[in-house]
């Protein structure tokens, strides 16, 4: 299907939209006959060089593919490697922090092609994302460039942070739901402080050093350690925040942009949870509407059979004992991060959670470990709330609570009280936007993310251009997060870019 701008149509396969700017001839070319053209050095993206130093490598394929539950590839290998990165090369507070990446290589990559550096940030660990993207189409990057992703500070390679003690981390991903009394906010932000107060003190003197400017540092680091003029980023989420800031704060030091799936820099704690929740509610909507088309195993309703489960677990009966807001997360990182194709994947979450209504609770347990390892790690509640900007107060997130419960049935009073997460974190402030960005962007965006919602593309298309760089945008009408990780079609793009440097010639839309 198209992107277009007045009308639109639905056509068979993934297709472009007409092109933007065409050329039309004049008499501009006219020049006296016999005079010596003047020449031009060649213009355009640098290429993407191979690191001159390289670091110290370690076989970890098995750990890593086992660490993520997919299978590896025929010929995949994986290393990993640490380097040593400043604490707080920003606000000056002394000492180093080690950061984790991973190399991925095939039989068939050139051993002189420089690297594709991969980041997800906080969305999920970036040494778990790329073997993700491995088991799907990721592959096919490894054809002609390896891939080199890196982890933020405290999750996966680099460190996983351990600061809040059990009961804690517990109550803060059910929402203290059980404690009872009638200010959910209260209760919930009472064990918050606790947990703020003992990571703040984990990673002191760093306390505001794991935002998404020292995460872009952290890569410029790698870059400097390589000893390579430029790099090709692929940041996808949280990941394209962090890509875009390292494009802020070094614009002359990027070789290929590509952002899928982002946020602006500067976006506030509030506006930036709608757009999750409205992003839920649409993979729920997308879903359910798949599930109805499979005969799936939730029956006739889908949609209907996942609102009382959540109804139940609200009032404390739900199935295997789950919180309202750890069942959300379960259903959430299931959406999120398919495991195989669309219908496979659709009846394998629609039987797992038909089974837990039915009593068999051991598909969803599998479900709800799933979602705490991936989404709820003590890193990620360091970094996600470092990155969140103009929080909302107590009384706000009290109307939020109220007022999103009635506009998004399933997901919106989870959604509000997550923002209480990050109200006692030390106050951050957005990376500076890119000026005078001399590559093109290729921006990806999914319809139905629960992840990140789907308006970021073009709020972040309006900074692109304002950096004085052309962009082009390829949406995948699929549920997931990551256009590029999930659809074959939106990764060809990313091929094409990254090879020349060129931007395709127009917008396109990916069928699901």
């Amino acid at each position: 299907m198209c992107l277009a701008t007045v009308t639109s149509a639905v056509l068979a396969g993934c297709a472009p939209i007409l092109a933007a700017n065409p050329r039309y001839a004049t008499d501009s070319g006219a020049r006296p006959q016999g005079e010596p053209q003047s020449t031009q050095a060649p213009t355009g993206p640098p290429p993407v060089e191979a690191p001159k130093n390289e670091l110290s490598w370690r076989d970890c394929t098995s750990r890593l593919f086992g660490a993520a539950e997919v299978p590896a590839p025929a010929g995949v290998s994986l290393e990993c490697a640490e380097y040593d990165a400043d604490l707080d090369s920003i606000n000056g507070a002394t000492g180093t922090v080690s950061i984790g990446v991973v190399q991925a290589k095939s039989v068939v990559t050139p051993s002189d092609a420089g690297p594709l550096v991969m980041t997800t940030g906080t969305d999920v660990a970036s040494s778990v994302g790329l073997p993700i993207w491995l088991s799907r189409n990721g592959t096919d990057v490894l054809k002609t460039n390896p891939i080199v992703a890196v982890d933020r500070r405290g999750l996966g390679t680099s460190g996983e942070l351990d600061c809040r003690d059990l009961y804690d981390r517990q109550e803060m991903i059910d929402q203290a739901q059980f404690e009872g009394g009638n200010d959910p906010v209260a209760n919930l932000g009472a064990i918050v402080q606790t947990a703020t107060t003992s990571c703040t003190d984990t990673i002191a003197p760093g306390d505001s050093a794991y935002d998404n400017s020292h995460a872009a540092e952290d890569i410029e680091r790698l870059r400097s350690t390589w000893d390579v003029p430029s790099l090709a980023l692929l940041g996808i989420g949280n990941g394209a925040q962090i890509a875009l800031a390292y494009a802020g704060s070094h614009p002359n030091k990027v070789s290929r942009l590509i952002l899928d799936s982002p946020l602006p820099l500067g976006i506030g704690a509030e506006a930036a949870a709608e757009q999750k929740i409205q992003g839920q509610q649409a993979a729920l909507d997308a879903f359910a509407a798949q599930c109805t088309a499979a005969a799936c195993p939730l029956g006739p309703d889908p949609k209907g059979a996942i609102d009382s489960m959540l109804t139940e677990a609200r009032e404390g009966s739900g199935p295997a004992g789950a919180s309202a807001s750890a069942l959300t997360d379960a259903i959430t990182t299931a959406l999120a991060f398919p495991t195989g194709d669309r219908v496979g994947t659709t009846n394998a979450l629609a039987g797992t959670l038909a089974a837990a209504r039915a009593g068999d609770t051991a598909g969803l347990t599998a479900l709800l470990s799933d979602a705490e390892s991936l989404r709820n790690t003590d890193g990620q509640f360091v970094n996600s709330c470092s990155d969140a900007l103009n929080r909302p107060t107590p009384d706000r997130v009290r109307e939020l609570v109220v007022a999103w419960a009635r506009l998004y049935p399933q997901f919106g009073r989870v959604g509000a009280l997550n923002l209480v997460d990050c109200l006692n974190w030390p106050s951050g402030t957005p990376p500076q936007e890119p000026k005078g960005l001399g590559v093109p962007v290729l921006l990806l965006g999914v319809q139905n993310d629960p992840i990140v919602g789907n308006e970021g593309v073009a709020a972040v298309a309006a900074t692109v251009i304002n950096a004085g760089a052309p962009n082009r945008r390829v949406i995948w009408q699929g549920i997931g997060h990551g256009a590029s990780m999930n659809s074959p079609c939106a990764l060809a793009p990313v091929l094409s870019y990254l090879a020349s440097g060129k931007l395709p010639g127009t917008d396109t839309y990916c069928p699901a």
